[in-house]
């Protein structure tokens, strides 16, 4: 990078910043993804910087008390696992799942509270693969439903695998992106007939992507594999995963996505949307997704410039995996803070709605009668696992970087990668207890 093109980054970077602190400290919170919990044990903003001294306390320690890599980052190199197929049962089931939910969308009723394929897709996959995969590893990996139908193909076809080209490193984060973007940004996100079309049209880019890339590539170059394979290198698993191909891209997309959801549930941006709706209401969501994807890109290359300051002869992108290592776990705790009482109150209506999927008056699980218990989402432990989440997770983003900067360069510079990524963190886990937990 230039040193014209980094100033100009720089500045960039400091506007955009200074306009998100703005929001941030004059939006109110609003109907959003996330549905209000319990009553917090203190302030949000006294929360927030609690959790700042906790990330420099932490940054501190590491100066003193880790002097030496401890292979607790994920490796940067691709592991057995990660190159093999997964099992062709699994991959079965989750084609299944996907034709038992477009069916649903296109043949059950148009509506969103009597449908069980939006619950389904835009709640209980969305928000619960990272968290069922924080738990079991690569759950993607194991169920992904491209796979099966690339794997079908290429039993006819019988491609030779060093004639595919080589995939580009971005493209799990512009297939989150286009999720993110049907979710957060589209006027009738929770339509049937709405979310039926985007998952053709996902399913059709997954599966021409991997009859042209391969198989290898559906592990983690579709956005859901992707973000399966980098949330399961935090898993506690005894063979531990590497981090996958274009992970720094693709955390940028999940993070800034995780915080236009949060941004977009202030009474700040329904003053903004005003009375707009239709697609002129998705244009203006649309520009504020790009521009908070863009400011967390701007904060990572930041955090990157300085990390890489004066050292001509650092090899090129030495620091970046450091990086992309810390904001994994970041970007979880933002996205189980933000979205675990939407997971636990909207999970509630799958759970009746999946006893009658078409609408027919169906109750094949005796559960169509279910009411919701909003006890659930209010309950003071609910509060304790977001603040849980976020601290952890800004916690574990330094101590990841500090020990995967000490794996690939000198302690020096490895020290200097820790307190670029700690000044980001602590910044960070300031604007989200403010902007989610607030």
């Amino acid at each position: 990078m230039s040193a014209a093109v980094a100033r100009r980054v720089l500045l960039g970077a400091a506007g955009a910043c200074g306009l998100l602190g703005h929001l941030v400290l004059t939006a109110s919170p609003a109907a959003a993804h996330s549905v209000g919990g319990g009553s917090l044990p203190a302030p949000a903003w006294l929360l927030g910087y609690i959790g700042a001294f906790a990330v420099v306390l932490t940054a501190a320690t590491l100066h003193t008390a880790w002097p030496s890599a401890r292979a607790v980052a994920p490796p940067a190199a691709i592991d057995d696992a990660a190159g093999s197929d997964g099992p062709w049962v699994g991959q079965a089931i989750g084609l299944a799942l996907l034709a038992a939910m477009l069916v649903a969308a296109v043949e059950g009723p148009d509506t969103g509270a009597a449908n069980v394929a939006p619950v389904a897709v835009l709640v209980m996959w969305w928000v619960g693969l990272p968290i069922l995969c924080l738990l079991a590893g690569d759950v993607m990996r194991v169920v992904n439903p491209f796979a099966a139908v690339v794997r079908a193909s290429d039993r006819l076809r019988r491609p030779k695998e060093g004639d595919r080209p080589a995939a580009p490193p971005w493209t799990a984060a512009a297939f989150l992106a286009a999720f993110a973007w049907f979710l957060l940004c589209y006027h009738r996100p929770g339509s049937p007939r709405g979310l039926g079309a985007f998952l053709a049209a996902y399913a059709l880019a997954a599966v021409l992507g991997g009859l042209r890339w391969g198989r290898a590539w559906l592990q983690e170059g579709e956005g859901f594999a992707g973000l399966s394979a980098a949330v399961a290198t935090l898993a506690p698993l005894p063979r531990r995963r590497a981090l996958p191909a274009g992970v720094l891209p693709l955390v940028v997309v999940w993070l800034g996505s995780t915080g236009f959801d949060a941004l977009s549930s202030t009474e700040l941006w329904t003053d903004v949307r005003g009375t707009s709706a239709g697609w002129e209401r998705t244009l203006l969501d649309s520009v504020g997704l790009i521009w908070m994807i863009a400011v967390v890109a701007a904060v990572a290359l930041v955090v990157l410039r300085v990390a890489e300051s004066r050292q001509p002869d650092l090899p090129r992108n030495a620091l970046t995996v450091a990086v992309a290592a810390a904001l994994v776990p970041l970007a979880l705790g933002w996205f189980v803070a933000h979205d675990l009482t939407f997971l636990l109150f909207e999970g509630q209506n799958f759970y009746a709605l999946a006893s009658d999927p078409l609408g027919r008056g169906w109750d094949l699980f005796g559960t169509i009668g279910y009411t919701i218990d909003y006890g659930l989402v209010q309950g003071e432990w609910v509060r304790w696992v977001q603040l849980a989440a976020l601290l952890v997770g800004h916690v574990a983003a330094v101590v990841l970087a500090h020990d995967a900067a000490l794996a690939r360069v000198s302690r020096r510079l490895a020290l200097r990668t820790t307190w670029s990524v700690a000044a980001a963190s602590a910044a960070s886990i300031v604007v989200a207890s403010l902007l989610v937990m607030g």
